[in-house]
């Protein structure tokens, strides 16, 4: 039962009245909308999409979004004591652990084969949360899951360069302007977080995007050609390109959903440990992990690639220790509206990159420290040190360096070079699950 006399923004249950809600919730959305399209935009260069399929495959990424964190914000009942969902202030969006593979295999293969891996490799997911994910949540030690969320910080700090530069792919990247704006808006953040106070402080991070955009709209970089074109409404076809299941795509992408444990381990741990003061327990990532396969099955069937809980969105929570659910739905309202709308989802992705790259290079650097804290909290012994060291190490070498792949097989490449995260988990738990066993034998042999 919802408690409405609750309006605390600060509890997962409060329902903060909208004067506060919204402009909270819209802060997650701007932070997290731009990273949501992306696939959507890569996989139309692939495969040569026309503008209308290419508007299609943005709304079906919006509306899958807001779908899946529905998902984790308001878990349907599974069987007793398990839900589809972690009930987190979590927000959900297209992962892209799962980018490079999904692209090979649609540049491969075609929709149609993605789309059915993808739907296959879920239904597996969830009954990997269900009865195997509890069982080794016990490995994710405070070095495992302070590890895990420094690679995440520090391996999107290329992300928020690229974009405070004006956007990888865009003729103005590398523009002073660019940098100008973007370092305008993370000074204003920066500032607002420090010595704000109420409900300013706490949308920060919105105030300085909205501020990043009037100059730029004043200097004449913001782009709405886009919304001008845009029709009002347009609802995305569900299985547009059809479905068509390949037994070895099928594998890897159980092996992908696999693997994705660790980055939601890492979010998960980011939201509890910074936003309500504790560690995430075994059932929630078990709950997690079969949200993120149902919402990963809803993504599918709207043309989208599989979900996953977006890093920034977990720093904000963890920087204005904002937990309210309800704030959070708000976002996925706005998300809807783009799903249904092309030209109020084209208004929501007209904010030029350099905006949004002041905003997360504070965002990022925020995941970054919160992970450096948690590494503190355990006693930082010789054996810590090496664990997360090499391990942070490894992932960012190699992630920075993706070409040294070349001749490793496209999955595996995929796998350990698209993710700072999944590469520096599976080195940390290989050198703890190591050590572990020497200690053992060592003093067996001392017995």
């Amino acid at each position: 039962m919802i408690n409405k006399k609750n309006k605390s923004k600060f509890d997962l249950d409060g329902i903060p009245p909208l004067r506060e809600a919204v402009p909270l919730g819209l802060q997650h959305l701007f932070a997290m909308v731009f990273g949501n399209s992306v696939t959507a935009l890569l996989i139309t260069q692939i495969l040569g999409l026309s503008q209308a399929q290419s508007t299609m495959l943005v709304q079906g990424a919006m509306l899958a979004a807001a779908i899946a964190t529905l998902i984790q914000l308001y878990p349907p009942p599974f069987i007793k004591g398990y839900k589809f969902g972690v009930r987190l202030p979590v927000i959900m969006g297209t992962s892209y652990l799962f980018l490079g593979g999904c692209l090979g295999v649609v540049e491969e293969y075609g929709m149609a084969a993605m789309v059915g891996g993808q739907i296959a490799g879920a239904i597996f997911h969830i009954f990997f949360g269900l009865f195997i994910v509890s069982k080794i949540r016990r490995i994710f030690t405070p070095v495992i899951s302070g590890t895990i969320i420094t690679c995440m910080g520090l391996g999107l700090f290329p992300t928020a360069i690229n974009n405070l530069a004006g956007g990888a792919n865009s003729p103005e990247y590398g523009y002073i302007i660019n940098f100008v704006i973007g370092l305008i808006v993370a000074l204003i953040i920066i500032v607002l977080q420090n010595y704000g106070k109420g409900i300013i402080k706490d949308i920060a991070i919105l105030v300085g995007i909205i501020a990043g955009f009037i100059i730029s709209a004043a200097m004449g970089i913001v782009d709405f050609s886009a919304v001008k074109e845009a029709a009002w409404v347009s609802i995305p076809k569900p299985l547009a390109f059809g479905i068509e299941f390949k037994p070895h795509i099928i594998v890897m992408f159980i092996l992908l959903y696999i693997v994705s444990v660790a980055d939601l381990m890492g979010n998960l741990t980011l939201t509890t440990v910074g936003g309500l003061d504790r560690d995430v327990t075994e059932k929630e990532l078990s709950s997690g992990v079969m949200g993120v396969g149902l919402g990963s099955i809803c993504a599918s069937l709207l043309n989208s690639i599989p979900v996953a809980a977006f890093s920034q969105n977990a720093a904000i929570v963890s920087l204005n220790k904002v937990v309210s659910r309800f704030v959070i739905a708000t976002a996925t309202f706005f998300l809807i509206l783009g799903g249904i709308s092309p030209k109020i989802g084209s208004i929501i992705t007209s904010m030029p990159s350099c905006v949004i790259g002041g905003a997360t290079l504070v965002i990022f650097s925020q995941i970054a420290m919160a992970g450096v804290n948690l590494l503190t909290k355990e006693e930082f012994t010789k054996k810590n040190m090496l664990i997360a060291g090499v391990a942070i190490a490894t992932s960012l070498g190699i992630t920075g360096t993706k070409e040294a792949l070349v001749y490793f097989p496209t999955t595996l490449a995929t796998v350990i070079g698209d993710s700072s995260v999944v590469l520096g988990a599976l080195i940390a738990l290989f050198l703890q699950g190591l050590f572990y066993i020497i200690e053992k034998v060592l003093k067996k042999g001392k017995n």
